[in-house]
């Protein structure tokens, strides 16, 4: 959410759940609760950036990290101490 729908003010940050209902509907949904700092408007939107989305929304799997890539690096970095 970018902007509150209330007064249109971008001064908008992600509330708490208060409720079992707001969690339990939190659970379900990928809309989240935001507050806005201007009018005190407290409601239900869309997440607002992909990291939050990524983090909170259910049904989401991140990728497994790339374990090779890694072992690769260090080991890159071994060879390179013992030269």
């Amino acid at each position: 959410m970018i902007n509150c729908p209330k007064c249109r003010s971008p001064r908008i940050h992600r509330s708490r759940s208060r409720s079992a209902w707001e969690r339990l509907r939190k659970g379900f949904t990928n809309d989240r609760l935001h507050r806005c700092h201007a009018c005190g408007w407290r409601g239900w939107g869309p997440v607002s950036s992909a990291s939050a989305r990524a983090e909170g929304s259910p049904g989401q799997v991140r990728q497994a990290p790339n374990l090779e890539a890694i072992d690769v690096a260090i080991d890159r970095n071994r060879t390179r101490d013992d030269a």
